[in-house]
């Protein structure tokens, strides 16, 4: 947001001194080709003013490394009996947002931010991570769900996993996450707003 109303400020410095400095008919001609250019780019623009928190935010994990510890497949049963504690959970303990066409994993990996990289933003939040397929394009992420969910997200504390929380840290973690993944999907790749990295492949 800060960004944005910075280059919101220069431009509005800059048509008052057009204004102010210019002859009149230069000031209209440029005030008509910015209306012109706000129609025909206008959306594109806005897009691009409100990605750049985004684009920041991401930037911690640009080229980061994934180390894979432990791939566990599930049963969809196995995979109800875990996850029985959440919300919207039944009686029986079986968890109605789990699907029966999707097959189920349990992975242990370390996620490590690139060495050296500056960025605006040093720490990032494992509950922001998406997995995404092999094709993915880094603007893109409506499909993300359908390919895989995150069921459960654990962050390593002193060698315990311990739920995430929605905390933000720095440097390497090690996370446990609960995968539901539609079938004819192995290979999957990190998403963290626009920066894919750390591709992996699940056992078939």
């Amino acid at each position: 947001m800060k960004i944005i109303l910075f280059i919101l400020l220069v431009i509005a410095v800059a048509l008052m001194a057009m204004v102010a400095y210019l002859p009149w008919w230069v000031s209209v001609v440029v005030v008509v080709a910015l209306v012109l250019a706000a129609k025909l780019l206008g959306g594109r623009l806005l897009e691009l003013l409100f990605s750049l928190p985004f684009k920041a935010k991401g930037a911690v994990l640009r080229g980061a490394s994934v180390e894979l510890h432990k791939i566990t497949p599930m049963t969809l049963a196995v995979a109800r009996q875990m996850l029985k504690h959440k919300v919207g959970a039944d009686a029986d303990g079986e968890n109605p947002e789990l699907e029966a066409s999707r097959n189920y994993f349990v992975v242990e990996l370390t996620v490590t931010p690139m060495t050296g990289s500056s960025c605006t933003f040093g720490l990032w939040e494992p509950g922001e991570l998406l997995l995404a397929g092999p094709d993915a394009k880094s603007k893109d992420s409506a499909d993300d769900a359908a390919i895989c969910r995150i069921e459960r997200r654990e962050i390593s504390n002193e060698g315990r996993f311990e739920l995430d929380e929605g905390m933000k840290y720095e440097g390497p973690q090690r996370l446990r996450l609960t995968l539901g993944v539609a079938p004819g999907f192995q290979r999957l790749q990190f998403r963290y707003y626009f920066e894919l990295f750390g591709g992996f492949t699940l056992p078939g």
